[in-house]
């Protein structure tokens, strides 16, 4: 989804339309395992993120790897690896990777941020707001508000409160245990992602 479909009177800089773009994919990455569209989608990828630093290349590690990945076992080993029985595994909830003493506040305060911003559950949903996938959905509707002071300012607070203080956790407790090729590819795109969003940030 585009920055025009989510705020029709926005056009963005050419930069971030590409966050936009990889905050997506992320999103999706870690919110089920891939359908074959999906890794299709991935596969025919390679080379769309420009340059030769590490985002490009850890996008090209993830299609070349999606080429040789199954559906089918990519989903039973994200059904085992972020899901799991009980316990998972690897926890996709950011405050799992917080302090205990940190984990409940920072719950109300997200669930308050995102009332401020509009973007509060609904009563049918039961997933808990600090899931990976739903603060990646968060930062790429930031995004799409535009890549003006204003907007960036919003966008540097909320990585700063919800994915910096989390996401390197999350990161090492994936590259802990064994991954496919595919999902170590992902993690990586994450974390180099989110090393450069963040530098971006304090840059700004």
């Amino acid at each position: 989804m585009s920055a025009g479909e989510l705020h029709p009177e926005v056009t963005l800089a050419p930069e971030d339309e590409g966050r936009l773009q990889l905050y997506a994919v992320l999103a999706r990455l870690f919110a089920a395992g891939p359908d074959d569209g999906l890794l299709r989608a991935l596969a025919q990828s390679a080379g769309s993120v420009e340059g030769e630093g590490e985002l490009a290349h850890a996008w090209n590690d993830l299609a070349a790897a999606a080429v040789n990945t199954s559906a089918r076992e990519a989903t039973l080993e994200f059904d085992a690896t972020f899901i799991g029985v009980g316990k998972a595994p690897v926890s996709t909830y950011l405050s799992h990777y917080l302090p205990v003493s940190r984990k409940e506040a920072v719950l109300v305060e997200l669930r308050d941020t995102l009332r401020e911003l509009g973007l509060a559950r609904t009563a049918a949903s039961a997933e808990p707001e600090d899931n990976l996938t739903s603060v990646l959905e968060v930062m790429r509707h930031l995004v799409a508000a535009g890549s003006g002071p204003q907007s960036l300012q919003r966008q540097r607070e909320f990585f700063a409160r919800y994915l910096e203080p989390s996401y390197r956790g999350f990161c090492s407790a994936a590259n802990e245990i064994v991954l496919s090729a595919y999902y170590s590819a992902a993690v990586r795109l994450l974390g180099v992602f989110m090393d450069s969003d963040l530098a971006q940030f304090e840059m700004g």
